[in-house]
């Protein structure tokens, strides 16, 4: 009997033109679809940005924020004092080696401390001397309201009854307007170039 011959490999299939141009359409779709995405993804994350940096930019406007010029961070030597601050309270410039503690204090803080504060993200909420004392109250308690980077404090000689200061941003008012204070502190706080740490133990 004959042994049967063994039957020859199938030889691998050529695709046609029309396949390979079809496969051809399905990459160029596929190349479409993904920098269209990519693209509507970053427009998105650039879209939300601007749209919360203009929502961020009327708040300040409607709070009737001050902007000042940064006068920079330098650390001045222990003691060394300086008097050329851009805004009365500061906020940004030369500045003590040491922070103040954050939360209520009955004694006015030097403007080469505050700014130090003010660096790390703190709002100094200052008050004038002679102010009312349920209006002070009322900002101490504002104060304490906070677990951190908030400094209630008086301040002599401050040109109005209130004053709220981060960092290069000044808000004065006629009154403890702890309502317009808040919105300010929510908008403000830890949000100095060296934000986040830590306040000093007191």
């Amino acid at each position: 009997m004959t042994a049967a011959k063994p039957s020859k490999p199938k030889g691998r299939h050529r695709p046609s033109a029309a396949e390979r141009a079809a496969a051809r359409r399905r990459r160029r779709l596929r190349t479409v679809a993904w920098v269209t995405a990519a693209v509507l993804l970053v427009g998105g994350a650039v879209g939300f940005a601007v749209a919360r940096s203009q929502l961020n930019a009327r708040a300040v406007r409607a709070l009737g924020v001050q902007s000042f010029a940064n006068q920079g961070q330098q650390h001045l030597q222990a003691g060394q004092d300086y008097t050329s601050y851009n805004s009365t309270p500061p906020t940004s410039g030369p500045h003590a080696p040491t922070a103040a503690p954050c939360g209520v204090s009955g004694e006015a803080i030097p403007n080469t401390v505050q700014v130090h504060d003010l660096e790390h993200g703190v709002v100094m909420v200052q008050y004038r001397p002679g102010l009312d004392a349920g209006q002070v109250q009322a900002l101490e308690a504002l104060g304490r309201s906070y677990s951190s980077h908030v400094l209630v404090a008086p301040y002599p000689g401050l040109p109005t009854p209130v004053a709220a200061t981060a960092w290069t941003k000044l808000m004065t008012l006629d009154r403890a307007d702890t309502g317009r204070l808040r919105r300010f502190i929510d908008q403000f706080r830890q949000k100095g170039p060296e934000a986040g740490v830590a306040c000093p133990i007191g």
